[in-house]
């Protein structure tokens, strides 16, 4: 059965820029994809009980403990996002996902692009706060980082603060975070390369 083709760009930061090193296609499997084996799918038996593993259930098929792997690493990976790091305490506000309602809350309504990059947000909040700048330099900061027609409209002075600080906030990150985050990094630095032309009213 195959999948849907999309393609994926790969990038690199070079020299305190990001730039494309290649475009490849990878094949996503979609709902349709999945549904007949999921809906189907029958949990491991041995002795007369089911099979489980980590506290979560064995299946008979490959493809079905697949998704399931996949579902496990998701929501541990969304727990995760919801803990200020290096102390495994939740952050402010928020709660770990008990129901389909709470676990798809960002990615359904919104999709996962904008689920994603309110998770960068995110994070280089918790990293500005840890830089030593004024309440009123960081909320700044995080406001245009998290505001691109904001920022494009800021002087090139202005830009060029707010890229030097994205790059340090870039080398901070390990290799997983910064793969992770490399599209609404390119994005704001975009709008720091940007320019706007004066126009007459």
């Amino acid at each position: 059965m195959a999948f849907t083709k999309i393609e994926m760009e790969i990038n690199q930061k070079v020299a305190g820029k990001f730039q494309k090193l290649a475009v490849h296609n990878i094949f996503v499997p979609v709902l349709k994809d999945v549904a007949s084996f999921v809906a189907g799918a029958e949990v491991k038996q041995e002795d007369g009980k089911d099979v489980m593993e980590d506290g979560i259930p064995v299946y008979t098929t490959d493809q079905a403990n697949w998704v399931q792997a996949a579902i496990l690493a998701y929501v541990k990976a969304d727990a995760r996002n919801k803990m200020v790091p290096k102390t495994g305490q939740l952050k402010e506000g928020k709660k770990i996902a008990e129901t389909w309602e709470e676990l798809t809350a960002e990615g359904v309504r919104d999709g996962a692009g904008l689920a994603l990059a309110r998770e960068f947000k995110e994070a280089f909040k918790d990293w500005v706060n840890t830089q030593g700048l004024s309440e009123a330099a960081a909320n700044t900061l995080v406001t245009l980082v998290g505001n691109k027609a904001a920022l494009t409209l800021q002087q090139q002075s202005t830009k060029d603060k707010v890229k030097a600080r994205l790059e340090s906030f870039a080398e901070a990150l390990d290799e997983e975070k910064m793969t992770k985050f490399m599209k609404p990094m390119e994005n704001v630095m975009a709008a720091c390369d940007s320019t706007v032309n004066e126009m007459d009213f």
